[in-house]
C-alpha cells in the first residue's frame, strides 16, 4: 500500500533518532548536558519558528485559523478531560495537564514534518507554541495552583512567533543572509528534539509501576481526547486540508515529557505520567497512521 510505504518511510528517521537518544542516554554521557534542551529551547525552536514564518508562501490569515483552531482543541480536551478523570475517581489537577496537553514539540514536530513536508511545519510550530503557553498556563496553574505570567513573556519560542508576524505584517526586507543564518541554525532543532526525547524515555522509572489497568486507560484517553477534539474543530471550522492533518496530527500525539518534568517539580502523579507517555507512544503513532490513510482515502 503506497500510503502504508510512504508512512513507515516518514517514521523511520523520527523512530531512529528518538531511539539512538534512548541508546545514547543509556550508554554514554553525551546527552546529559542540560545545555542541549536550554539550546533548543532559546534558539532551536524559535529559529524554526522565524524561518518557517519569514520562508512560507501562505499568507498570515491562514495561521489565524490554525490559531484558533488550537485553541478550540485544547478547550474541548480540557472538557472531555476533566469529564474522564471525574467519572474514573482520578484527581483532575494532577493528571488535566497530561489529557489536555500532547507532546507536539519533541514529536509532534518532526513527524508533521516527515509526513506532510515543509509547507505544514508554520503550521505544527504554531500549534506546539500554544500548546507550550498551554503548559506554562493551565498546566502550572493545575499542579500547583499559581499563575506565572513572566514565564510565558520569557518563552523564546512566543517571542519570535511575536517577531515573525510582525515582519511579515509590515512587509519589512527578508535578506538572504538572514534566511541563510535562520535556515542553518533551525536544522539543528528536529534531530537534536527527537535525540532529547529519545533521552527522556530512558530516563523514565516505571519498575514499580502496579496499576497497568489505569496506565493504559489514561493513554488511550490522551489520544482519544485529542483526536476527538481535533475531530471536532475540522467538522466546525472551514479549515484547509493540510491544517486539518496538521491539527489531527499534532492533537493526537502522546502525553508531553515536559507533563513529567512538571509533575515532578510540583509533587504531581509523576510514576502515572511517566508509564503514561511510554504506552501512549504507540497508541498515538497508529492514530497518525489512522489520519493518513483518512485523507489518501478521502
Amino acid at each position: 500500500m503506497p500510503v502504508l510505504l510512504a508512512y513507515v518511510n516518514a517514521l523511520i528517521p523520527v523512530l531512529f533518532c528518538t531511539a539512538l537518544g534512548y541508546s545514547l542516554a543509556r550508554r554514554t554521557n553525551l546527552l546529559n548536558s542540560t545545555s542541549l534542551a536550554t539550546l533548543v529551547t532559546h534558539i532551536g525552536l524559535p529559529t524554526l519558528i522565524l524561518n518557517a514564518l519569514l520562508t512560507m508562501d501562505a499568507e498570515l490569515l491562514s495561521l489565524s485559523g490554525t490559531l484558533w483552531a488550537i485553541l478550540a482543541v485544547l478547550a474541548i480536551s480540557s472538557l472531555l478531560g476533566a469529564l474522564v478523570l471525574r467519572l474514573s475517581g482520578l484527581a483532575i489537577p494532577g493528571y488535566l495537564p497530561m489529557l489536555v496537553n500532547p507532546n507536539t514539540g519533541n514529536l509532534g514536530i518532526p513527524l508533521v514534518f516527515a509526513l506532510l513536508g515543509t509547507e505544514a511545519l508554520i503550521h505544527a510550530v504554531v500549534i506546539s507554541t500554544v500548546v507550550q503557553i498551554s503548559h506554562f498556563t493551565l498546566g502550572v496553574w493545575l499542579l500547583s495552583g499559581r499563575f506565572s505570567l513572566k514565564s510565558i513573556l520569557r518563552n523564546g519560542s512566543i517571542l519570535a512567533l511575536i517577531a515573525g508576524v510582525a515582519w511579515r505584517l509590515v512587509d519589512a526586507p527578508r535578506p538572504e543572509a538572514v534566511l541563510s543564518t535562520l535556515s542553518l541554525l533551525s536544522g539543528m532543532t528536529l534531530p537534536v528534539m527527537l535525540l532529547l526525547l529519545g533521552k527522556s524515555l530512558a530516563g523514565i522509572d516505571i519498575r514499580q509501576l502496579d496499576r497497568l489497568g489505569r496506565i493504559i486507560g489514561l493513554a488511550f484517553a490522551r489520544v482519544a481526547i485529542g483526536l476527538t477534539s481535533a475531530i471536532l474543530v475540522c467538522l466546525a471550522l472551514p479549515l484547509a486540508p493540510l491544517v486539518q492533518q496538521t491539527l489531527l496530527l499534532q492533537a493526537s500525539m502522546p502525553v508531553a515529557v515536559i507533563s513529567y518534568l512538571l509533575a515532578s517539580h510540583y509533587n504531581g502523579p509523576k510514576d502515572d505520567i511517566a508509564a503514561v507517555i511510554l504506552v501512549s507512544l504507540p497508541i498515538s503513532l497508529l492514530a497518525a497512521l489512522g489520519t493518513q490513510l483518512f485523507y489518501s482515502n478521502g
